[in-house]
């Protein structure tokens, strides 16, 4: 073979040359190549990694075209390798592109995020990029070469954030969010609004080009109102959803036909390990973290307990006793964005218990003056939380014509509370209007079924403060 090059007079192939432009040509290629200059450990493929990272080639492509496009959301669980090719290695192969790129970065944690520039940096400056592309292909500015901020003489910029970091100024033509929250945080709603208000209005403003620039964010789903979640609500998005276990989730459908023995991926999520995982995360955390949803598919605390009886054979409220609605009530200027709910119920007597009928659920957000006529159409007398501060809300309803009762709740927070309601329904004591059934459990911002990770929990506390109140002692009530 030698002897035909030389005697062909054609120069010797230089193999560095060739793969270099094998992944200019391709980022999974680079993907590969480089995995070595940044991991210790050797890469375990999977097919989901060659399938996002052609995605985030696409999206690169649409970019240099000068298209505009959707930004670009992805769920996957931990440790499938999102962060080495979304936050580490694709700005590297942004700058083997185009080296003008100017990208921000961020994370829930600013020590996690300066992490993952510092891998893409290590790429940039290691031998083997280097002896691919050339020593002074990506070459940085000395006066910006930091962890958090660096450039080239390209005019090329990486700079690191992180949630509710600062931001001002900068501007990217890709922002990079790799996990906004962490799922401890998820359980604050401080922490929660605090990084939906993040992505959704200080990142987004942060664009080069409002129509060419694109914010790419990758997570695990942990609440329905995470940013995930509300980027679902009101974006058009290039959606990529992956569950640990094959689900009706997937997205985009056809992946489905990927999955090997319904698991994403054998070898990092065997079967072994995902049923250790749902013993160490628990019911919700399992679903959010693996299966990205923000709460498990057959309900957390909440189970399809409720028994429910057709309308035509539901008892009328003449055969109930107690029948009232309760109410979890806003109508105050701290609960603006808070809707009223309610729950229409009476009981039935028995030796081996009280069966509890919801006939009526609902909820809506009203200002005070409809709130109360929206009241005076449901069935009295209504029962309203007694709560310690403030002015009584019986006080406040009675003298707008409402016929209020306050009742006690207890049990401390919602969720204990929430757990002391549920016995009598997994016992088959209350039951519900057929028609209801839907709302109950699967309605798109009070469902049951999504406690406490839902978007709103108002129509939960109506109807454990219905059961409370059914099944509680009198004592318990003022």
């Amino acid at each position: 073979m030698e002897h035909l090059k030389k005697s062909s007079g054609l120069p010797a192939l230089d193999p560095n040359k060739a793969l270099a432009e094998l992944c200019r040509r391709r980022f999974y290629r680079f993907f590969l190549e480089m995995w070595e200059t940044i991991e210790a450990a050797e890469l375990v493929p999977n097919w989901h990694i060659e399938y996002i990272c052609d995605e985030l080639q696409d999206v690169y492509e649409r970019w240099a075209r000068g298209e505009s496009q959707d930004d670009v959301l992805i769920n996957v669980p931990p440790g499938s390798t999102k962060s080495t090719i979304v936050t580490q290695l694709f700005p590297a192969w942004l700058w083997v592109k185009d080296r003008s790129a100017r990208i921000i970065s961020s994370s829930y944690a600013a020590d996690l995020a300066t992490a993952h520039a510092v891998k893409t940096r290590d790429c940039l400056k290691s031998e083997k990029f280097q002896a691919l592309f050339g020593k002074d292909y990506v070459k940085f500015k000395d006066d910006t070469d930091g962890k958090t901020h660096y450039k080239n003489d390209a005019k090329g910029e990486r700079f690191v954030t992180s949630t509710g970091g600062r931001v001002t100024g900068m501007h990217g033509d890709f922002i990079l969010i790799d996990d906004p929250l962490n799922p401890e945080q998820a359980t604050s709603d401080t922490d929660l609004k605090k990084a939906t208000r993040f992505v959704s209005r200080t990142l987004a403003t942060r664009k080069t080009d409002k129509k060419r620039s694109v914010t790419i964010m990758v997570m695990q789903r942990l609440h329905e109102a995470d940013p995930a979640g509300e980027w679902r609500k009101k974006k058009l998005l290039r959606y990529i959803c992956l569950p640990g276990e094959l689900s009706k989730d997937v997205h985009p459908a056809e992946l489905k036909d990927r999955y090997i023995d319904g698991l994403l991926d054998v070898r990092r999520l065997p079967r072994e390990a995902l049923e250790k995982l749902q013993t160490d995360l628990g019911s919700y955390g399992y679903a959010g973290q693996i299966q990205q949803r923000p709460a498990p598919e057959d309900g957390g605390i909440w189970k399809r307990w409720f028994i429910a009886i057709p309308d035509n054979a539901f008892p009328t409220p003449d055969q109930l006793e107690d029948y009232g609605s309760d109410w979890d009530t806003a109508y105050t200027e701290a609960q603006k964005n808070d809707a009223s709910a309610y729950c229409t119920s009476g009981a039935i007597r028995l030796k081996e218990g009280r069966k509890i009928f919801i006939d009526k659920i609902g909820h809506a957000k009203k200002e005070f003056p409809q709130l109360i006529r929206f009241m005076k159409l449901l069935p009295a007398p209504h029962y309203v939380e007694a709560k310690a501060s403030g002015k009584s809300a019986k006080q406040t309803l009675v003298s707008n014509g409402i016929p209020a009762i306050e009742v006690q709740v207890v049990g401390g927070d919602k969720i204990a509370r929430t757990k002391m309601a549920t016995p009598p329904v997994e016992a088959g004591l209350v039951f519900i209007r057929q028609s209801l059934v839907d709302m109950l459990y699967d309605d798109p911002e009070q469902g049951l079924l999504a406690f406490p990770n839902g978007l709103h929990d108002d129509l939960n506390d109506a109807i454990v403060q219905a059961i409370q109140r059914h099944t509680q002692p009198q004592k318990e009530w003022f």
